[in-house]
């Protein structure tokens, strides 16, 4: 039996086995180690590596994220930060398949998609109006953060979703962006003219939010 001592990882050790020459091929090689430590900091060393080759990687961060005793969550969670901007696709896809996925995971995913910004929302939202949608409260709040890129998406999706619950998301989205929403404006006036009852009620609640008023519905 091995013992290590995993909660005190000194910074510069990590950072000179990531940079130790190792290729791709042999990091890869070692994330499916029976040792989760071993299999942590070679989805670490390669992330830092290559983070666009790193696709491989992201399962065993986050499986590392969730393992208090490895002593790596803080790197993993890093690690995921620095690649998962250009693997926007399978952070969502682990976000809706798995129905219970613990709080740091969630929080460290969810903080990956802001830091991804501009080039994340248009996964997102075409997330939100397939898959995703057990996960608009999550999804949502990523749209917010990440600010006015989100606008334009939005305003497509207010304008095309197939059903009226995702244009009443729409519209609830752009309203909490306040502001930022204003080129929604056109869009929302339309809305507030559907037939559709609790439509109608949040377009005008975004616009009275984008217009800097309050309104009853």
């Amino acid at each position: 039996m091995r013992l290590r001592l995993y909660f005190f990882i000194p910074a510069l050790w990590l950072f000179v086995c990531a940079s130790c020459g190792k290729t791709n091929a042999e990091w890869e090689s070692q994330l499916t180690d029976r040792d989760p430590f071993v299999a942590g900091v070679a989805a670490i060393g390669l992330s830092l590596q290559d983070p666009a080759g790193a696709r491989a990687a992201i399962p065993v961060l986050l499986a590392t994220i969730d393992r208090s005793e490895v002593g790596l969550q803080a790197q993993a969670a890093e690690a995921l930060f620095r690649v998962g901007p250009q693997h926007v696709d399978l952070l969502l896809e682990n976000l809706v398949v798995d129905e219970l996925m613990s709080f740091d995971r969630l929080g460290t995913i969810k903080n990956t998609l802001v830091g991804a910004g501009p080039r994340a929302v248009q996964q997102i939202v075409g997330c939100l109006a397939g898959p995703g949608r057990q996960k608009a409260g999550d999804l949502g709040q990523v749209l917010l953060e990440i600010g006015e890129p989100s606008v334009v998406p939005l305003i497509n999706l207010l304008e095309q979703a197939p059903d009226n619950k995702l244009k009443n998301y729409a519209a609830f989205l752009l309203g909490n962006l306040g502001p930022r929403s204003r080129p929604a404006l056109p869009a929302l006036q339309r809305a507030s003219a559907s037939e559709d009852l609790e439509l109608r009620a949040a377009a005008k609640r975004a616009i009275a939010q984008i217009q800097g008023r309050t309104s009853n519905g």
